[in-house]
């Protein structure tokens, strides 16, 4: 009997759930399967809980989600055939567009019926036991693994580490965003609140403090307006790039349509890699990023004019040694691609009417492009080219490829901007986002400084000498995951099962492993058995939180295949 422990249980847990009881019934693993799944909350939705507000979107359209292997990961093998999160929409009765964006209740839903699909398939000699706790230590004996729950001790020959999201605890006086029943609760019209960050978890909050507190959106001549409840906060919002991430455009393309790299594509990358023993991402791979963009923002800007000349041009440009010269001779030089002036779109500010008036222009050009789609927009198609290669860019990466400093760079500098470009909201949030503004419902700061008077009350200045009272400020940027919170994690690693791992003389928070996702302790020794998979790697792995996109052979998936197959080889000789 094969015995595996999966310890978490969103979609990460679920995927290599999937992988197991394919594997078994495909009869890849010969022996009686028997799986023990720790989570004291979720039935394989994870973050995308069901029980959350109907209003927070998921900012993928609805046909590139799946949690199911097919054959671009497994091929000549047998896998469980059921549907992507669009087909499972339609079968519900929804009236789902494919290009369209649900919310995170429905994607959850999503997820905890793929499960249910999974069990219904599990034939006599497969067994699945739910142990609804935390996971609080893992003990390795000889030949097995003994995890202990508060209440339970199961021995298993292996175990999958598939935890997600720590559960964010508001640290007095500043709160997290998420739960978001709790950050944005007991709060009225009197008050005045500071959201840290632009981002995601931003327009989540702002979400609920406006639409999710009676405030209503609606169209008038093409433009959202917004409708006042009366209840809404004054809204103070701020960040250090004092932009919010640039708005997803209408998707144009096919489900099994992606951008196939022509300067930035794994060839180039396992030559620089082969020459190299570290890459300097500013100066080897940043430039291959920007001409990869250049090209398609150039093409898609001259097909608007002309597809005859888009195709000349693109022959020209990918035989030419002088690109400037092609570029010149199609392109006027004030519409050519200008990597910088996207980065920094912005002009000098002189006050804060002129933040607010360049900040108006900027998401209403933002929204503009988005409506053109990441075809027809030649801004949001070579920005869509971010998403595209982001594979690539986890073969410069992943597994620390990068020399340290120009790791610092890649973190400090290019995620952020990454992040901006091509990881945002669908439009509509930025549509709603531009109408509270417009209403003077949100503020956008400039460049703040946070002074903390007591308790929850703090003072937010702008870089023009404005001072603003907020009595609840909200932390909503990205929450990595603190190791030493985690008190399986700090078991581990005391225990020498795991490790923190290094970039350089960087320590990074997240836990070491070798290819094959198995943990790798303080001596540097593989703990056989003993799987790491998603946010826990997220530092020695990049981008790991991105749910799977069927045919295009996703990583997450190949991911789970992986360490299921490692597996399968150490136990079955």
């Amino acid at each position: 009997m094969l015995r595996v422990g999966i310890i978490g249980f969103g979609p990460r847990g679920l995927s290599i759930l999937e992988r197991l009881i394919s594997k078994k019934l495909g009869q890849i693993i010969n022996d009686k399967l028997e799986i023990y799944i720790f989570d004291p909350n979720s039935l394989g939705s994870g973050c995308h809980s069901p029980k959350q507000s109907s209003r927070l979107l998921v900012n993928t359209v609805a046909s590139q989600m799946i949690i199911f292997a097919d054959e671009t990961i497994c091929p000549n093998e047998f896998f469980i055939k059921d549907p992507n999160f669009y087909e499972f929409l339609l079968s519900k009765g929804y009236k789902a567009d494919k290009n369209g964006y649900y919310s995170r209740v429905l994607l959850g839903k999503y997820l905890e019926h793929s499960f249910q699909c999974i069990l219904k398939l599990c034939s006599q000699d497969i067994s699945i036991h739910i142990v609804k706790e935390y996971a609080q230590c893992i003990i390795q004996q000889e030949k097995y693994f003994i995890i202990s729950g508060e209440n339970t001790k199961i021995e298993v020959d292996s175990a999958f580490i598939t935890t997600g999201h720590n559960q964010n605890q508001n640290n007095f006086p500043m709160y997290s965003a998420y739960p978001l029943e709790i950050s944005t609760q007991n709060i009225s019209a009197n008050d005045a609140i500071g959201i840290k960050g632009l981002g995601l978890s931003a327009i989540d909050v702002i979400t609920m403090l406006t639409s999710g507190n009676g405030g209503f959106f609606e169209k008038l001549n093409n433009e959202l307006i917004y409708n006042p409840s009366g209840k809404e906060p004054k809204i103070l919002v701020f960040s250090r790039s004092n932009l919010p991430l640039m708005a997803r455009a209408i998707t144009q393309k096919e489900t099994r349509e992606q951008y196939q790299a022509i300067f930035f594509n794994s060839t180039t990358i396992k030559k620089l890699k082969k020459e190299f023993k570290k890459l300097n991402f500013e100066k080897q791979i940043l430039p291959l990023i920007v001409k990869e963009m250049e090209y398609v923002y150039s093409y898609t800007y001259i097909n608007l004019k002309s597809q005859e000349d888009s195709f000349l041009f693109r022959n020209e440009y990918l035989t030419s040694i002088d690109t400037q010269s092609v570029l010149d001779k199609y392109i006027p030089k004030y519409d050519q691609f200008n990597f910088y002036s996207l980065v920094n779109p912005l002009q000098k500010i002189i006050d804060k009417q002129d933040f607010y008036s360049q900040l108006i222009t900027y998401l209403e050009n933002d929204i503009k492009e988005a409506r053109l789609g990441n075809l027809k927009s030649p801004i949001k198609s070579a920005c869509d080219v971010l998403r595209d290669v982001r594979d690539n860019l986890r073969l410069c990466v992943d597994f620390g490829g990068l020399d340290e400093e120009s790791y610092k760079f890649f973190i400090h500098s290019f995620v952020p901007i990454n992040n901006r470009l091509c990881v945002g909201p669908p439009l509509v949030k930025i549509e709603e986002l531009l109408a509270l503004i417009k209403a003077n419902v949100v503020n956008v700061l400039h460049d703040v400084t946070i002074k903390h008077i007591e308790n929850t009350q703090f003072q937010l200045v702008d870089s023009f000498n404005n001072s603003y009272c907020v009595n609840r400020l909200v932390d909503a940027r990205i929450n990595e995951i603190k190791i030493n919170d985690n008190a399986l994690f700090q078991f581990l690693i005391a225990n020498n099962l795991a490790t923190k791992f290094n970039y350089g003389n960087l320590e990074l928070e997240c836990l070491k492993i070798d290819e094959n996702f198995c943990s790798i302790n303080k001596d540097n020794k593989t703990i056989d058995r003993l799987f790491i998979l998603g946010l826990p790697t997220e530092g020695i792995k990049f981008y790991t939180f991105i749910l799977p996109r069927p045919y295009i052979v996703s990583t997450f998936l190949c991911d789970s295949n992986k360490a299921v197959d490692s597996l399968i080889k150490r136990v079955q000789v």
